[in-house]
């Protein structure tokens, strides 16, 4: 339990709270100011005049404007938690405010913060109270955590707003209501902080804007300064991820594309075949990624062909229809020709998404396909990233020239998450990069099963890879209509 002299003076000046506040370490608990690195001191200290206003004290100079850049493992997330719960803890007037993360995943990293230096410091419970999206203090200050993704705009007054990772929000909305009602209070403080993005997103303008205003703090590290990231865990890094991501990640260096997880070159070495496969061929075993969209949002089918001659995994065929006049998919169209490509191949498996398309695997399933969902959880989601760059990186893909799968893979782009890494796409009017994404969900399972069924090259038994077709021809209730395929 802290004495009234030390609250006393934590309530005066945040930096008297960095000097006694645990902190979770590899080695275990110990004091922020310990640990901290000079860079980290720096940014605290230009910002706490501007938390100091926000608190209500009477305090000149400082900054209550702040734009934080950071590499990927420097302490964005816990550092917002710190500052958080000076300004609940020791407020002297009731505040309102928001912090703002990049989706739900990363809102729940704050609120894990938070939750750690609570059990690290059990006297701050005495004022500090959290729920699940939402933070209590003193005199009934309150913090929300949202999420950039959810559908929300705030209109109310608010005394701080964090943007946690902005250069990883999708859309500018949130932001644009953010920022105008942080201009509804004097003395509300603003803060962005966040990894480098892309120079062809909206956040370029609004970052090169801030970076010449001085009213506004802004802070670069160039390049990892962190004293407890490795040269070995950056030199893995910097095995395993493309260049330009590296760069992005790790080095902070903006973008100058908006797809950076695969590079050109490894794109343009896949493109290896001429056309797609006719069908079924000894040797290899079939399998689909099924990427479904309903409404504004086109869907893609790709099917992967296993060689296990050579262990490598082959483009056998990729179909893409965006929605019609309705503005939405023919379904039907969709499911029909999943059959045509199980007759054709006899696919072993057709990995999905259950978001979308849980009905039509069931349907499916009565015509004797192995429908296998693929749920968008955090391991899914790193094990398909890490299955993308391996399978171009390591040139153990072939593709033909289908012009929408390679343009679906040129804008596919790395971002961090708590369990790994992510495959994301910017969405325009040709939707969310579907054939990119039914790819990835079907190579973790491919890439696999050639490697585990590799022969080194030697001749192969007829027999030995066979997939029996359906038993039954599947007949067709309609003509299918094409119009919408790409």
């Amino acid at each position: 339990m802290m004495d009234k002299q030390s609250l006393q003076l934590m309530a005066h000046d945040p930096g008297e709270l960095r000097a006694r506040l645990l902190v979770d370490t590899d080695d275990g608990p110990r004091l922020l100011s310990a640990v901290m690195d000079e860079w980290q001191r720096e940014d605290f200290e230009a910002l706490d005049a501007g938390w100091r206003r926000a608190a209500g004290h009477k305090v000149e100079g400082g900054h209550s404007r702040g734009w934080l850049e950071r590499p990927r493992g420097h302490s964005k997330t816990s550092d917002i938690a710190v500052m958080a719960c000076w300004a609940l803890a020791f407020a002297k007037r009731r505040l309102s405010g928001v912090v703002a993360a990049a989706d739900k995943d990363q809102a729940s990293l704050l609120r894990q913060a938070i939750d750690r230096l609570l059990a690290l410091n059990p006297w701050l419970r005495t004022v500090i109270n959290p729920t699940k999206y939402s933070v209590t203090g003193r005199h009934g200050s309150r913090l929300e955590i949202i999420s950039s993704d959810a559908l929300t705009s705030f209109g109310r007054l608010c005394d701080f707003v964090v943007c946690d990772e902005l250069c990883h929000w999708k859309s500018s909305g949130l932001w644009e209501s953010l920022f105008s009602a942080a201009a509804k209070r004097k003395h509300c403080m603003l803060l962005c902080i966040s990894n480098a993005g892309f120079q062809s997103s909206w956040q370029w303008p609004i970052r090169e804007a801030i970076r010449e205003d001085p009213n506004w703090y802004f802070s670069r590290l160039d390049g990892p300064r962190a004293s407890w990231i490795s040269e070995e865990l950056l030199a893995e890094q910097e095995r395993l991820l493309p260049k330009q991501v590296y760069r992005r990640l790790w080095l902070n260096q903006w973008s100058s594309g908006a797809g950076d997880a695969l590079t050109e070159t490894a794109i343009e070495a896949a493109v290896s075949q001429r056309g797609p496969m006719s069908g079924y061929r000894d040797g290899f075993t079939f399998v689909a990624g099924l990427d479904l969209g309903v409404r504004r949002d086109h869907s893609g089918l790709v099917v992967i062909g296993c060689d296990f001659s050579t262990g490598r995994v082959r483009l056998a065929d990729c179909q893409s229809w965006r929605p019609g006049p309705d503005g939405e998919v023919d379904l039907l169209e969709v499911q029909q020709a999943v059959l045509a490509a199980h007759q054709r191949f006899h696919l072993v498996k057709v990995l999905f998404d259950p978001y979308q398309a849980e009905l039509m695997a069931q349907q499916l399933r009565r015509y004797g396909l192995n429908m296998q969902p693929v749920n968008f959880v955090g391991s899914n989601l790193h094990r398909m990233a890490t299955a993308m760059l391996e399978a171009f990186e390591g040139r153990k893909i072939d593709l033909y020239p289908d012009k929408r799968l390679l343009r679906d893979l040129r804008r596919l782009t790395i971002v961090e998450k708590r369990f790994g890494f992510k495959l994301e796409s910017t969405r325009d009017s040709e939707g969310h990069a579907d054939t990119a994404i039914a790819l990835a969900m079907a190579l973790p399972h491919a890439t696999r099963t050639a490697l585990a069924n590799y022969t080194g090259g030697m001749a192969v038994s007829p027999y030995r890879h066979r997939v029996r077709p359906p038993r039954e021809r599947i007949e067709w209730g309609v003509q299918l209509d094409t119009s919408n395929r790409r």
